[in-house]
C-alpha cells in the first residue's frame, strides 16, 4: 500500500526562505520595495520564533494587487532558476527521490505561496502542493489570500483532508520539517522527522524519540 511522504519547504528542502528569494527577485522588477528587502531579517526572526502573525505578514503582499497571474508566474519561474534551484539541499532532493522511487505519494506542505513553490514541485516531479494561495480575479491578483495561510493547524488540516481524499492513513505517513511551528502535523503522522530543527523542535523531538536528521 502506498504511503504519504510530506515535506515542508523552507529550511527543509531549501537552504533559504523561498519568500525571501521572491522578494529579492521581485525587487528588480518593482514588485517589492527596498524597505521590504531591509525588513526581511526582522520578519525572519519573528517567523522562526513563532511570534509573527502570519496573516499580517502575508498582507504585505498586497503590493501584488493588479499583477497578472501570467506575470507573477513568470517572475516565480525566473526566481526558481536564478535563486531557489541552487538552494535545494542535496540530501533533501535525494530523500524526496527515494520516497518517489518507493512508490510513496510525495507532498509539499508549506506556508510559502503556491506561486513560489510550484516551479520547485515541477522540478522535483511532484504533483501535490499544499501552500498559501493568492486570490485572483479575472486573472489578476487581488492582493488578498484565497484561503487561510497553510500554517500550523491549517497545514495539518489540509494534509489530513488530502490524505482522506486519497484514502491514505496519516499513521503510515512521514513528515519532514525544520520548525516547531509544524508540531500539529508532526504529532499527527506516524513517522515525524526533524530536519535541521530549531531549538524548540529539537527539544520536542528528543523528548518524543523522533528521528533528527541533518540535510545539507
Amino acid at each position: 500500500m502506498p504511503r504519504m511522504a510530506i515535506f515542508d519547504v523552507d529550511h527543509t528542502i531549501t537552504r533559504h526562505s523561498t519568500g525571501r528569494r521572491l522578494i529579492q527577485c521581485g525587487r528588480k522588477t518593482g514588485l517589492f520595495s527596498v524597505g521590504s528587502l531591509l525588513a526581511l531579517p526582522y520578519h525572519y526572526v519573528r517567523y522562526r520564533s513563532g511570534t509573527i502573525n502570519v496573516e499580517s505578514a502575508v498582507a504585505a503582499l498586497a503590493r501584488l494587487s493588479g499583477r497578472s497571474r501570467t506575470e507573477l508566474e513568470g517572475i516565480a519561474t525566473e526566481c526558481f532558476e536564478r535563486r531557489i534551484r541552487a538552494d535545494i539541499m542535496e540530501d533533501a532532493r535525494e530523500c524526496v527521490e527515494a520516497h518517489a522511487r518507493a512508490g510513496d505519494v510525495v507532498v509539499l506542505a508549506t506556508s510559502s505561496l503556491r506561486l513560489i513553490v510550484k516551479p520547485l514541485a515541477d522540478y522535483l516531479g511532484l504533483t501535490y502542493v499544499l501552500a498559501t494561495e493568492l486570490e485572483f480575479d479575472d486573472g489578476h491578483a487581488t492582493g488578498l489570500l484565497a484561503t487561510a495561510p497553510c500554517y500550523g493547524e491549517e497545514k495539518r488540516d489540509r494534509v489530513t483532508a488530502l490524505a482522506s481524499a486519497l484514502r491514505m492513513d496519516l499513521a503510515q505517513a512521514s513528515f519532514y520539517s525544520d520548525s516547531h511551528i509544524d508540531l500539529p502535523l508532526l504529532r499527527s503522522v506516524g513517522t515525524p522527522v526533524a530536519v535541521n530543527p530549531d531549538a524548540k523542535l529539537r527539544k520536542e523531538a528528543r523528548a518524543r524519540g523522533w528521528e533528527i536528521v541533518r540535510f545539507r
